[in-house]
């Protein structure tokens, strides 16, 4: 079996640092927040323009949300972001052992 080289990397940094854990996780979460702005307008069938237009923004706003380096998401934008793409948002949190809370935000 072939073995995941990167994952094994990771794995092994993250052990060694909590500097590199943190770092590679927060980069992984813009990743996904980026990906999930983007996600939510292609899925309404929106150009990056029309959005902008429709949550009273430009679109170079939208394009820095769809940024996989941009670190300012908020949550108003998303909430915005996500009401006109017609997609209800939900808030979690979570804390081993027992405290597991979710609030809808739409």
């Amino acid at each position: 079996m072939k073995r995941d080289r990167h994952a094994d990397i990771v794995r092994r940094r993250s052990r060694a640092s909590e500097t590199y854990r943190k770092t590679y996780y927060r980069a992984a979460q813009q990743i996904d927040l980026a990906m999930l702005v983007r996600a939510m307008r292609e899925e309404s069938g929106m150009t990056q323009a029309e959005l902008a237009r429709k949550i009273g923004t430009a679109q170079s706003v939208i394009a820095r949300l769809e940024d996989a380096e941009y670190r300012g998401h908020s949550l108003t934008m998303l909430e915005r972001v996500a009401g006109v793409c017609g997609v209800s948002l939900k808030l979690r949190a979570q804390k081993e052992p027992n405290f597991d809370r979710e609030v809808a935000l739409q």
